[in-house]
């Protein structure tokens, strides 16, 4: 018999030896909520649990978050509901995981079930195997409550059994007359975490006692490392239950949080990702019927293989003018989309004209902001490209630069900035560029943030709203 084999079956006989299988424990295996509740106050085990922690449950990752590995393809679940056609990139990343975890059960390579301490060999070498993990990624619990809780006849054992190979687990106390569980413990062997199967684990508990059990609630005292696990899995702190149901049958503590789960029948917990992939469908038919935003029309061709000119714009040729807007671009028309009317303040700037937000004032506004910030003590990090020789690493970092140059050739050729937001803008990504590369303590990024500032005072200094706000107001 291999080592490991051989200290399992000490282990399970001990075990045995010490609980007799279930077959002889004092409880019987339905509890009687009213003799619990006396224990808890006044009996030995009370003062067991109140020394050990109260049955404080904790995770160890969980397999709450982190990546799946893919989905399955389209088809039939195992009772036959049908699996839509999905794209992955529109699933989210739950549901992708939800899909490849179902096609793994659906394989026969993960199992899950359902056991206690009742005297069957296999049940008692799985229990071994889940007391083993519970040990291992719960070390703040002591290892003798781990035990006596796990083989405890009257507590319940979800695992996930993996190739055969108990990977996760699930201990809890059901209280059938208040239709509710209590969870102790839970978690993940070290090797299987961050893929899911600790959520897939916990929805195939709340099926299961929802379904087989009749309960209506879950709930569990959380340490700080499990509070964020179950806030994922929809419990709350918020308790809703009737204190009368659970307060002397669940221990409180200091230092633990009561996080409470409400089960609804209506609703099957593992098939989460078929119901969101048929709602999804749903609204989006629904969309097309209301829309036109489905159909994709041809792109224009007449800028293909065009070169740029001045400022990255295409050459004049290409220019399409806002009276063929509507009738050249396909799809415009169908869309609702009308142009939009000057922007809603004046300029006040020296030199915009009459201050009407023109794209000719526009643009002389432009040229004057860029004038001044070239002439900013602080602007001279950003006058010029920064050369890929003197900062060879510059680029595998920045991947749109810009430099003050560029801006004001784009503003000369005077069709780039087609509004003050997007000429805005791009002086944001030079700032936010310069802060992204450089650390807070450096003389650049200094400069932008100083240069930044002295932008934003320009741009304000050079608009006003005010003959707009009284228009309003005499409307009003």
């Amino acid at each position: 018999m291999p080592v490991g084999c051989a200290k399992q079956k000490q282990e399970m006989d001990l075990l045995r030896s010490v609980f007799k299988a279930g077959t002889a424990c004092d409880e019987p295996l339905e509890p009687d909520a009213k003799r619990l509740k006396r224990e808890e106050g006044s009996g030995e085990g009370g003062k067991h649990r109140s020394a050990t922690g109260g049955g404080v449950t904790s995770t160890s990752g969980g397999g709450g978050g982190g990546d799946g590995d893919g989905a399955g393809d389209g088809g039939a679940i195992a009772d036959g509901t049908p699996v839509l056609p999905k794209k992955e990139e529109d699933l989210g990343h739950y549901v992708t995981r939800e899909i490849h975890l179902r096609k793994q059960e659906d394989d026969g390579e993960l199992v899950y079930k359902t056991i206690k301490n009742d005297g069957n060999e296999q049940h008692m070498i799985w229990l071994v195997t889940l007391k083993n993990i519970f040990s291992k990624q719960l070390p703040n619990m002591p290892k003798e409550y781990i035990v006596r809780l796990v083989f405890n006849p009257n507590h319940h054992s979800m695992i996930c059994l993996k190739n055969n190979l108990v990977i996760a687990g699930v201990t809890y106390r059901p209280f059938w007359p208040q239709k509710m569980g209590e969870i102790a413990f839970c978690a993940v062997s070290a090797n299987e975490q961050v893929k899911g199967y600790g959520t897939r684990l916990m929805n195939h508990l709340k099926t299961y006692v929802c379904e087989q059990e009749n309960m209506t609630h879950l709930i569990t005292f959380a340490d700080n490392n499990a509070v964020g696990y179950f806030a994922k899995q929809g419990f709350t702190k918020d308790v809703m239950m009737d204190r009368e149901k659970w307060v002397g049958y669940i221990k409180e503590y200091d230092g633990g949080t009561i996080m409470e789960c409400h089960l609804s029948a209506q609703v099957s917990y593992t098939d989460f990702p078929v119901m969101i992939r048929t709602q999804r469908q749903a609204v989006a038919e629904k969309i097309k019927q209301l829309s036109s935003a489905h159909l994709v029309y041809p792109g224009l061709s007449r800028f293909l293989n065009k070169p740029h000119g001045s400022g990255g714009v295409h050459a004049p040729d290409t220019y399409i003018p806002a009276s063929e807007i509507m009738t050249t671009v396909d799809g415009l028309k169908q869309a609702g989309w009308v142009q939009p009317g000057l922007p809603k303040f004046r300029l006040v700037h020296p030199g915009c004209g009459d201050g009407t937000p023109t794209r000719d004032n526009l643009h002389r506004f432009m040229r004057s902001l860029v004038a001044l910030v070239n002439g900013h003590p602080d602007a001279w990090p950003f006058v010029d490209a920064i050369n890929p020789t003197e900062v060879p690493d510059y680029y595998d970092v920045i991947k749109d630069p810009l430099y003050l140059e560029l801006i004001k050739e784009r503003v000369d050729c005077g069709e780039y900035y087609l509004t003050l937001e997007m000429f805005a803008a791009d002086f944001r990504l030079l700032f936010n560029n310069c802060r992204l590369y450089n650390s807070p303590e450096t003389v650049f990024f200094k400069c932008a943030t100083r240069l930044e500032n002295f932008f934003d005072g320009k741009v304000q200094a050079g608009i006003s709203w005010k003959s707009i706000r009284g228009e309003r107001t005499e409307r009003g």
